[in-house]
């Protein structure tokens, strides 16, 4: 007899309703629904709503702070933190091969990731930042098949090549800012590097994430701190409260607070499940900046938006119906 995975809940009733037990089928469905109103599925919003205002606070922070000085102050708080915490809770630090890709990872996922968004932003809308880095679940599917860690399903190509027509959407719809189309690979590039810094880390997932967490913000605050001085960049502190403020959300609010939460809720749920915050980010986005910034959102934004978001949803997100046989 072939009966549906556990966590398939509406095939599951569906199952349950065609053996006669209605009953059964109902309760499930409230004990589904029961279960997503936990401490776990608060933190998720929180998540989503924390990280969605990232991009926005990020181009606020250039009126008084250079680009590359402004994200150094921003991780290099939040590495003292994640010392901190790490000392707190007693964590180790990886050593050899694990210790390198821990490395990598840093120097990939915030110095490169970082340095690129932090320049593209001087020009790009938030609201598209938010669109463009969420292609990030998609490509990492691909790299991991280029380094032969899964396999490429149609889907996924699918996906991908909608995601595709949806940036290629948006941006003409985007009437906020100078969208140059340097600006634009240059953050297509930044999704490329945290795509592959999360694959570079798939064969150590079993390390303390804390501690690789530490080791990344370390190396890649330093990375940053170099392209500052490179830059020519004049290192000032913020001298508004406003400002201050803002430094305060962005390392503590989202590099530190949201990144615990991020934990809290992928102990608990699934990967796939966790990632769905990479979807709703950039609805969140979207409105903060319309609002705070004034961004003007378009028809044709929204549409290649959604495309985009869909794309990603159908070819890295969207759950398959797997069935196993089970003997009678």
């Amino acid at each position: 007899m072939r009966v549906p995975y556990p966590e398939e809940s509406w095939v599951l009733s569906l199952y349950l309703a065609k053996k006669g037990t209605l009953k059964l089928a109902v309760f499930k469905h409230w004990s589904g629904f029961r279960s997503l109103l936990t401490l776990t599925f608060a933190a998720f919003v929180a998540v989503v709503v924390i990280n969605g205002g990232v991009s926005v606070a990020v181009r606020f922070s250039y009126v008084e702070l250079p680009t590359f000085w402004g994200a150094t102050l921003r991780f290099g708080a939040a590495t003292i933190i994640l010392w901190v915490l790490l000392a707190l809770f007693k964590g180790k630090i990886p050593h050899g091969r694990a210790l390198l890709t821990s490395l990598l990872f840093g120097v990939l996922g915030v110095g490169g990731a970082s340095s690129l968004m932090y320049w593209s932003l001087e020009t790009i809308p938030a609201s598209l930042h938010s669109i463009i880095v969420s292609v990030v679940p998609l490509l990492t599917l691909f790299f991991a098949f280029f380094h032969r860690l899964e396999t490429l399903n149609r889907r996924s190509v699918i996906g991908a090549f909608l995601a595709a027509g949806g940036v290629a959407i948006a941006y003409g719809g985007t009437v906020s800012g100078d969208v140059s189309v340097v600006r634009l690979l240059a953050l297509l590039l930044a999704a490329v590097c945290m795509a592959e810094a999360g694959v570079v880390m798939k064969p150590f997932a079993q390390l303390n994430p804390l501690a690789v967490s530490t080791i990344a913000a370390t190396v890649g605050t330093v990375m940053i701190a170099v392209v500052s001085i490179i830059a020519g960049e004049t290192w000032v502190l913020p001298s508004t409260a406003g400002m201050w403020w803002i430094l305060i959300y962005l390392a503590v609010g989202t590099s530190v607070l949201g990144f615990l939460l991020y934990l809290y809720v992928l102990k608990r749920w699934t990967a796939s499940a966790t990632s769905y915050s990479m979807v709703l980010i950039p609805l969140v986005t979207v409105v903060i900046a319309n609002v705070l910034a004034g961004e003007q959102i378009t028809w044709l934004f929204i549409i290649g938006g959604l495309l985009v978001l869909g794309g990603v949803w159908f070819g890295a997100l969207m759950p398959r119906r797997n069935y196993i046989d089970e003997k009678t």
